[in-house]
């Protein structure tokens, strides 16, 4: 029974911190996206994407993020941040790294949190609060 509760405890609180590092993750980089508008669409620009996508990109992550803090729309909000982190990956990240595999960092760090999306997605986090354990 003890060893049920702690691995209980250990999914809870793993699960707990995978989403507050992908939160964190896309607050620090949706905020300045969200807020520097043309900063946002000179960037897009330079990776070759409409300059229009940097503005929108940086709102979806904050309100997906916000959104993820709290559990709502839990679903569609990693979703979001999925097909984000996915758009980086195809348009930013292994062109880098194909032409210079010296840049497998990026493509490592944003593979890591594709997966930690992809966790997420089968795991409800209100089902998981109303089952944390009591102390």
């Amino acid at each position: 029974m003890n060893a049920t509760l702690s691995n209980h405890k250990f999914k809870f609180y793993s699960l707990w911190l995978i989403r507050l590092t992908l939160i964190a993750i896309f607050l620090y980089h949706g905020l300045p996206k969200a807020i520097f508008w043309q900063a946002a669409s000179e960037k897009f620009i330079g990776f070759g994407l409409p300059g229009f996508l940097g503005p929108i990109t940086g709102i979806a992550e904050v309100i997906a993020s916000v959104l993820l803090l709290f559990g709502l729309y839990w679903q569609a909000a990693n979703l979001v941040l999925l097909f984000i982190i996915a758009g980086a990956i195809a348009t930013v990240q292994l062109p880098a790294f194909l032409a210079d595999a010296k840049k497998v960092a990026g493509l490592e760090r944003d593979l890591l949190i594709l997966v930690g999306h992809i966790t997420l997605l089968a795991f409800n986090p209100k089902v998981e609060r109303v089952k944390a354990p009591q102390e």
